[in-house]
């Protein structure tokens, strides 16, 4: 479900994770602890969070 979050999360901010309008915020989370679960979720590879299968 967390992934699934960030991934709606990111989506909405159009793929930006910090700043302004970022996933961050969206999702009320420090960008370094967004950073971090990205990270531990498996979900660094840009095909995990738009969707995209790579072929």
């Amino acid at each position: 479900m967390e992934a699934d979050n960030i991934r709606a999360a990111l989506k909405q901010a159009n793929g930006k994770a910090s700043g302004p309008g970022g996933a961050a915020e969206l999702l009320h989370l420090r960008p370094t602890t967004l950073a971090s679960r990205i990270k531990s979720l498996g979900l660094g590879d840009r095909r995990a969070t738009d969707g995209q299968d790579g072929s």
